[in-house]
């Protein structure tokens, strides 16, 4: 099978159903591109800024930051110039209230990339999405930017 054969996963049917025109995120996908998905209806995504990530992590190797992620039990996008996205409920955005990351929501949209892209260069999944609607803790978010924060010996 061809890259341009790949068939679609119901992962991908499922995060492509935030646009009106589907097909436009699996061409961006076959052609290696992310599809810029839109925020609010499925999810909503939180930012967190890399500094406060590698603070949690101790250490900025892939496998250590991946591992802080973890416990946050949802999908985690890494997106240059260095910021994190993680995937919440749809809804989140309108009730966050951390000042140490944004969240966004409906009106916003997100590049994401192919599913089966995870290695640590360009945009790339860090923790993968395992299922439609498993997303990631707001709570877990909160607690690991205050982990991020108290690393650095600043205040929450």
């Amino acid at each position: 099978m061809t890259h341009d054969q790949l068939a679609i996963t119901p992962l991908e049917e499922w995060l492509a159903r935030t646009i009106r025109d589907p097909e436009s995120a699996f061409r961006d996908w076959r052609e290696g591109r992310p599809a810029v998905l839109a925020l609010g209806s499925l999810f909503d995504a939180v930012k967190l800024p890399q500094r406060l990530v590698h603070a949690a992590a101790s250490i900025p190797e892939h496998s250590a930051v991946a591992a802080v992620l973890g416990p946050l039990a949802g999908p985690v996008i890494w997106s240059p110039p260095g910021w994190y996205l993680a995937l919440v409920p749809a809804g989140t955005a309108d009730t966050w209230d951390s000042p140490h990351a944004a969240a966004l929501g409906a009106g916003n949209y997100l590049p994401v990339p192919r599913l089966d892209r995870t290695a640590p260069e360009g945009i790339h999944w860090t923790v993968p999405l395992n299922g439609a609607r498993t997303l990631c803790s707001p709570p877990a978010v909160v607690q690991l930017l205050h982990a991020g924060r108290d690393r650095q010996g600043l205040s929450r």
